[in-house]
């Protein structure tokens, strides 16, 4: 199979062979699609019934209130995966999925998949494990990201969450994954009061930037 080598590597797909990674593929009849940049792959209120695992680009998991405020959970990118919780419960989304970058994604169909059959094979079981695994970690990043938009002030939003990117980096200087709009739909904010807070907290030498790249000063 072409992507073989590419998929072998990707945490879903841990602990299994190269022929039980082929046959979980064709269980969930896999197809692959592409996306232009602000392309919706999955829509609020649709029955997601398939994963998502990004073969090239990024994607954005959004959620809007009642007034259309759009508020960024996550962004994913090469190697991850998308859709799982929905795809496995059978619910309805609550959510958005938008590509962020031209994209490439392979989907596993789960339309007729019961989590709950017994007879599931040993390589079916492997896969379900590691996706119960991925979703636990994300779930962490959900509760980082709450930490964050908890804080009172636009700063102090700023520097939960840089700190927080600077501790998984280990290192005070470091890329981030999102624009200035991301950030400001990531952290609930006006991206106008985001960019005066930046550089307002950058005066004060505790931050020094440019575009994505952040370093934190004592």
């Amino acid at each position: 199979m072409e992507k073989l080598e590419f998929l072998k590597k990707l945490p879903i797909f841990f602990n299994l062979k190269d022929e039980e990674i082929i046959s979980v593929l064709k269980f969930f009849k896999y197809y692959e699609e592409s996306f232009k940049k602000n392309d919706f792959i999955f829509e609020i209120e649709k029955k997601i019934d398939k994963i998502g695992i990004i073969i090239f680009g990024e994607i954005n998991i959004i959620k809007e209130d009642f007034w259309g405020n759009r508020n960024i959970l996550n962004k994913f990118r090469e190697g991850e995966i998308f859709g799982e919780v929905f795809a496995l419960s059978k619910a309805s989304s609550n959510i958005m999925v938008e590509a962020s970058q031209d994209c490439r994604i392979l989907f596993l169909d789960l339309k007729n998949f019961s989590i709950e059959n017994k007879k599931n094979s040993e390589e079916i079981t492997k896969f379900l494990s590691n996706i119960f695994k991925i979703s636990l970690k994300k779930n962490i990043l959900f509760t980082e990201k709450l930490e964050h938009i908890s804080k009172k002030s636009i700063r102090e939003k700023i520097i939960s969450y840089l700190s927080t990117e600077a501790q998984k980096n280990k290192t005070n200087s470091f890329l981030i994954k999102f624009d200035r709009q991301e950030l400001a739909d990531y952290l609930f904010v006006e991206r106008s009061a985001l960019s005066r807070e930046l550089s307002s907290m950058k005066k004060d030498r505790l931050i020094d930037y440019k575009k994505n790249h952040f370093t934190l000063i004592k």
